[in-house]
């Protein structure tokens, strides 16, 4: 692991001015156990050892006048024994329900909100008119009823809600105001599927987080804009290290990578492999054996896992240094534990065989573009750079200048220096290594800013996101190709009221296990969509694409879109 010096302290975390180390949390590479990533062995990982079970989120279904009431509300979470944080979450004190709805169905929602905050609640991956969308237009107030009204129309898939509050949507996801989504068409036992919710179907949302105990839980300093707010704690489903119960047979995980920034590298430690059957909007034509799985921030998968043998397994990720590609099994010097299953013969096993066929996607045709457009995430690097530079020589308004100097190391003055011109000018060429931020912790932070405040701006549609602007408008029901290009670090995109197919990553194929329906995907370097654009956007309330690294979204690496 890097180790961050005094210089790299107070510019990439403006505090802290004594010298620091990243603490060591993984162990290293132990002897081998038999695990192998086809002919490498695999780094070991941390077991569990706080022998929690794995929450299961509540599963919620409309009334039978096809209402379904939501509640988003301050509250305090344990993630781990002992442990109090501030927190937020829909219908309980963090997280949310799984809403399942049915496709051809007509739903409505009352979405209370019983915070002092302002917020939104976006329905990421329903394919709805824009109005309804819940995203920064659609302003939920402070004890105020939202109350959205549509028909599902769409495949089976898995999808999510969280905020979408105008430059404070990290805050309130991080808190915890988000929940999940189920489009069912009712026809998995059909297809050989695992159905039994919260035994052999398990929803599953990710999340890190930097602070677990006490109320300041989201301060992100000037590094965490730039990078994403990242912490050193893995959580699934609120918990730490939690340990799930499996039946002996097939297993289906629904997988939500519900971090604002961090990626998530899957990878099950004996060396079983994943089998993914369904991506953002939908089935794969076939499962796709995969043994490392990238997941973004906002993207979601399905895969099956095979439990049969009976031995219990670690789940884990590679870790991840925020270039946005996935790492070599043989490069991990350790694996991060996620959680650990176990198998119980108690359990009804209903599916033993893996199924061989799905639902085969319409075939990606280019030729059906009507247009194309290309866009740039730019980090605006060397000007928000000056702009913190020229803050910190400031005044007692500056980052510098609010500093708690009574907590300074005062005989490490001396070396409080900016950094060498050859640093600067790597930072200011976009050539930054993204993996010095990872996995910070609170005593490593410099002072907290906000999205609002900062000064930071970054984009997506050559200028920083304005609510008033509308930069794209596109034929309701046309395909057009969208040319994504990321220079700096990975970016997950994400487009609403909107699917696309991944027709290229880097000048080459996308992966088998992206070949089908998606509303997010992760670019490192460029690519190549499809864009369909299936909803209604209305100019009152356009519909967003932007970047799903939450702190970069509230800094303006987002644009809007409406259909003509």
């Amino acid at each position: 692991m890097k180790i961050i010096n005094r210089r790299h302290a107070l510019m990439f975390g403006l505090g802290g001015l004594s010298a620091v180390a990243l603490p060591a949390l993984h162990l290293n590479r132990a002897s081998a156990q038999g695990a192998h990533d086809m002919h490498n062995m695999a780094p070991a990982a941390a077991k569990s050892a706080t022998g929690v079970k794995l929450p299961h989120p509540a599963l919620l279904q409309p009334d039978n006048s096809g209402l379904i009431k939501l509640k988003i509300a301050k509250g305090r979470h344990s993630f781990q024994a002992g442990s109090s944080a501030a927190s937020a979450g829909i219908n309980g004190n963090y997280f949310g329900p799984v809403v399942r709805l049915q496709n051809k169905s007509h739903v409505r929602f009352a979405v209370e909100n019983a915070m002092d905050d302002v917020t939104t609640l976006h329905w990421h991956g329903l394919m709805i008119p824009s109005d309804m969308d819940g995203g920064p237009h659609n302003v939920i107030n402070a004890d105020a009823t939202w109350q959205p009204e549509f028909d599902i129309n769409q495949p089976a898939s898995f999808n999510w809600f969280h905020p979408h509050t105008h430059m404070d949507t990290a805050r309130q996801a991080h808190m915890g105001a988000a929940g999940l989504l189920h489009v069912s068409d009712g026809g998995d036992r059909e297809r050989g599927l695992p159905e039994t919710f919260g035994s052999d179907d398990l929803f599953l949302a990710f999340q890190d987080r930097r602070v677990i105990d006490g109320d300041n839980v989201y301060a992100p300093d000037f590094m965490d804009l730039m990078h994403g707010f990242r912490g050193q704690y893995l959580t699934v489903n609120g918990a730490i290290a939690p340990i799930a119960t499996v039946p002996q047979s097939i297993v289906r995980l629904r997988l939500l990578n519900a971090s604002n920034s961090r990626n998530y590298h899957f990878h099950f430690s004996d060396g079983r492999m994943m089998h993914a059957i369904a991506s953002d909007g939908g089935f794969l034509a076939k499962p796709v054996a995969v043994n490392i799985l990238t997941i973004a921030p906002g993207e979601r998968y399905e895969v099956l896992v095979d439990f049969s043998n009976g031995m219990a397994a670690d789940f884990t990720s590679l870790p991840d240094d925020g270039s946005g590609r996935t790492p070599k099994l043989s490069d991990a010097q350790s694996l991060e534990h996620l959680m650990r299953f176990e198998v119980s013969d108690g359990l009804k096993a209903d599916v033993m065989k893996l199924v061989s066929a799905l639902e085969e996607p319409a075939a990606a045709d280019p030729a059906k573009s009507v247009k194309t457009r290309s866009f740039i995430f730019d980090e605006n690097m060397a000007g928000n750079m000056a702009m913190m530079r020229k803050k910190m020589m400031g005044g007692e308004s500056s980052p510098m200048g609010q500093m708690d100097h009574s907590k300074m190391d005062h005989s490490q003055m001396g070396q409080m220096q900016m950094p060498q011109p050859s640093k600067m000018q790597e930072m200011m060429s976009g050539e930054m290594d993204h993996g010095e931020h990872s996995a910070r912790t609170a005593d490593q932070m410099g002072p907290s800013l906000t999205a609002a405040t900062s000064g930071i701006t970054m984009s997506i549609a050559d200028k920083p996101f304005d609510m008033s602007r509308v930069d794209v408008e596109a034929k309701l029901g046309s395909m057009e190709i969208w040319k994504l290009k990321a220079v700096e670090m990975g970016h997950p995109f994400h487009i609403h009221g909107a699917n696309f197919r991944v027709l290229s990553k880097n000048g080459q194929a996308a992966p088998d296990y992206q070949k089908g329906w998606k509303d997010t995907v992760l670019v490192d370097g460029e690519a190549e969509l499809l864009v369909h654009f299936k909803a209604e956007g209305k100019r009152s309330h356009p519909f967003m694409f932007h970047c799903h690294v939450l702190e970069h979204e509230d800094v303006g690496m987002m644009g809007q879109f409406v259909t003509v």
